[in-house]
């Protein structure tokens, strides 16, 4: 996932949804070039996985 879809899911600003994947990617000890999971993002956010795929589904 990306800020895009992190934004799609929350309404978030863009900037906002850049910090998220940050603190997750530093949380689970990802280096930068690594993607962040579905799951990752819904267990941050306490949304479920099936939640997130529906609205990426919606929107692209």
């Amino acid at each position: 996932m990306d800020a895009v879809d992190v934004h799609a899911v929350t309404h978030y600003s863009i900037g906002h949804c850049r910090r998220i994947l940050r603190k997750i990617k530093s949380s689970k000890a990802k280096l930068k070039h690594q993607k962040v999971t579905v799951e990752e993002v819904s267990e941050y956010l306490g949304i479920s996985s099936e939640q997130i795929r529906n609205v990426l589904q919606k929107t692209g």
